[in-house]
Order: structure tokens, then C-alpha cells, then sequence
């Protein structure tokens, strides 16, 4: 069964107890532009306490309710209004209703606010099918208000801008330039989460540019993206950015960047494709200029693929060379072997070390 088959059965089990249910979103956004989105929330007139009674239910936050059907998880918000706002990101009260296009009318963008019923027909009262059409975002409503409720559908908008290859309306790109500085108050981690699906989009470039046209690059402290080299992987993007300290990244990612960094001003060394593991290997590899799979078949045809694989142990090392000196020799070792100027063989390794004093 697909998730949409479960969506349905979903929906039409909400209304044998007496209540609305439709899907709404993204799902339905992109399923009027013929591409398939796994992820599919659903709106309805049962509260979640309801919800609780008939379905099982894995977490509830801000009327949303994540439930379990038919082995899927699917997000259920019960139709609601919201009243102002805190720290321009969350309602400051909600009211539950049952009339659906109250509750569209309190979302971000026209084309998010579509529905689907049991019987796969679209529900539009708002509008948002001809914008799917023009391939243009439009708020609805007043775009100034919908920014001060929620400061992040600043970037929502310019994401889904980079993603979808649409167009902003004209009055949500001067809303957005208008109160481009509510961004600062949004957390790092949200306002990284968007920057990442922007810089993982095939138009990521675009994204910069809406970035730039919108005056954005000082609000989120990423000035260095106006020279950034645009790489297919986020991290590669973000290591240019000088913000490791600024914006939430594991210790790992950190260490990452780092080598990257001194990766991205050297010539290609096949030897960073050696110390490397293969994901780190291939990141390099983008770097130079090299595919994904040329890098897997480079690091697994090595004439090694550690120090353990040398034909010569450290023991050995010692009858000729100082102990403080091993590891060092190893490396020389390591470099020769990989750049063919040694063959992995005992009697050559040590013949090509004596040359070396």
C-alpha cells in the first residue's frame, strides 16, 4: 500500500467519526506538478485529545499530533486560529475550529495551502492552484503580517524559491527585504536547517542570488557566500563561510571544514584520498573536480589502503632508522608507495630509505 492509499483510508476513517479530514501542503503542491512527495500531513476537525481515542498517537506539540497508521507516520493538525505572537516564530494562543478555510487562511503561502479529500479532489479556496500554475510564491494575505508571525518564512520562501524554481511575488520580496532583520531572532539551528536545503538544491546558485537580491547575508552573518564556490554537498558551502563558531555544528563537522580548508588550497594529492574515509575521500574529491564514483574506484585500487598494508613493520624500521623518526618515515613511505615511485616490497623500501639520508 503507498502512503497515499494510507492517507486515504486515513482520511475516510477521520470522517466515519464525524469529522473533516483533507490532505494539505506540500504534498498536494507537488502532486499538481506531477512529482511524487513521500511526505504528507493532513488537517482535520478532530482535536487531539479525539485523535488520542482513535488512533494511536506517538507525540503531540502546538496542535500538531504525529500518528501511526497502518505501520506510517503521518502529522495531523487539528484546524485551528492563531492569535499573535511570540518572538515572531510561535502563535501566542490557538483556538481549535472546525471550518477549514479558517485554518488554510493562518498558513505561510498560497500553494501550501491546497487540499486533497478521500476522493482525491482538490480543494483550493484560497487560490494557490494558479500560483502552482504561474509558478509563483504569494502569502496569504498581508506578506508584512505573515513575516512578523513567523520571522522564518523569510527563508522559507527563499528556499522554496531555490528548490521549486519559482518566482516571489513582488509584495512578499519587499516584506522580506522590509523586515529582513527578524531573522535575528530565530534561532541558528532553524535558520541552518534552511540554508542547508538551500545549498543541497541542483539550484543552489539561484538561491544565493535571492539571498543577495533580499539583503539577507548580513542578518544571517554569512557575508563570504557572495565569493563561495557552490559544491553539490552543504558542508563544502558552509567550510567557506568562516561561521564554525556561529552556527551549531557537531564537533566532527568542525574537524571537517577544517581539513577541507587546507584540502581546498592545495594541488590534487592523492593522498588525501588515502588518510581519508571514502565520504571524506569523495568531498575532496568534488573539490577537484572528480565524480563520486572516479574517487571510489581511486581509493579502492590503493597500492595501499593503510600503514598496516607496508611491507615493512616498524621493528624492522628500527635497526636502521632512530625510533623518533619512525612515524615520520612512514609517511615518506606512504607518499612514495602511492605516487608510484616505490614498489610495496621489503628490499626495495629499504634500498629507497638508505637513498634517502
Amino acid at each position: 500500500m503507498t502512503q497515499l492509499q494510507k492517507a486515504i483510508l486515513l482520511l475516510k476513517e477521520i470522517k466515519q467519526h464525524n469529522h473533516q479530514a483533507y490532505i494539505v501542503g506540500g504534498f498536494v503542491r507537488d502532486y499538481l506538478r506531477g512529482i511524487q512527495n513521500p511526505d504528507i500531513d493532513i488537517c482535520t476537525s478532530m482535536d487531539p485529545d479525539l485523535l488520542k481515542q482513535y488512533f494511536k498517537v506517538k507525540e503531540e506539540h502546538y496542535g500538531s499530533t504525529i500518528l501511526m497508521f497502518h505501520g506510517s507516520y503521518f502529522e495531523v493538525t487539528t484546524f485551528r486560529r492563531e492569535i499573535g505572537s511570540k518572538q515572531n516564530r510561535y502563535p501566542e494562543k490557538i483556538i481549535y475550529t472546525d471550518n477549514l478555510e479558517e485554518d488554510l487562511k493562518r498558513r505561510d503561502f498560497r500553494m501550501n495551502a491546497i487540499c486533497m479529500n478521500e476522493k482525491r479532489e482538490i480543494i483550493d479556496p484560497l487560490g494557490g492552484k494558479d500560483d502552482v500554475k504561474r509558478k509563483q510564491i504569494v502569502c496569504i494575505g498581508d506578506p508584512i503580517k505573515r513575516l512578523e508571525e513567523d520571522a522564518l518564512r523569510i527563508l522559507r520562501a527563499i528556499r522554496f524559491a531555490t528548490t521549486l524554481n519559482f518566482s516571489l511575488d513582488s509584495s512578499l520580496s519587499e516584506a522580506i527585504i522590509q523586515k529582513r532583520d527578524l531573522l535575528k531572532a530565530i534561532s541558528y539551528q532553524r535558520k541552518k536547517e534552511e540554508l542547508n536545503r538551500i545549498f543541497s538544491s541542483s539550484r543552489a546558485i539561484q538561491g544565493r542570488t535571492l539571498l543577495i537580491e533580499h539583503q539577507l547575508l548580513d542578518v544571517l552573518e554569512i557575508p563570504n557566500l557572495k565569493n563561495a564556490v557552490f559544491y553539490s554537498h552543504p558542508l563544502l558551502i558552509w567550510m567557506q563561510l568562516g561561521v564554525d563558531e556561529i552556527y551549531p555544528f557537531t564537533k566532527e563537522e568542525k574537524k571537517q571544514m577544517k581539513y577541507f580548508r587546507k584540502c581546498m588550497g592545495e594541488p590534487w594529492n592523492l593522498y588525501r584520498i588515502y588518510e581519508s574515509d571514502l565520504q571524506t575521500a569523495i568531498l575532496i574529491g568534488m573539490m577537484k573536480g572528480k565524480g563520486k564514483e572516479e574517487i571510489k574506484i581511486l581509493k579502492n585500487n590503493l597500492p595501499i589502503q593503510n600503514r598496516q598494508d607496508i611491507k615493512i613493520t616498524s621493528d624492522e624500521l628500527q635497526q636502521f632508522i632512530p625510533v623518533e623518526k619512525i612515524s615520520y618515515n612512514y609517511k615518506k613511505i606512504e607518499q612514495a608507495i602511492l605516487t608510484g615511485k616505490l614498489k610495496n616490497k621489503k628490499t626495495d623500501i629499504i634500498e629507497w630509505l638508505k637513498k634517502q639520508k
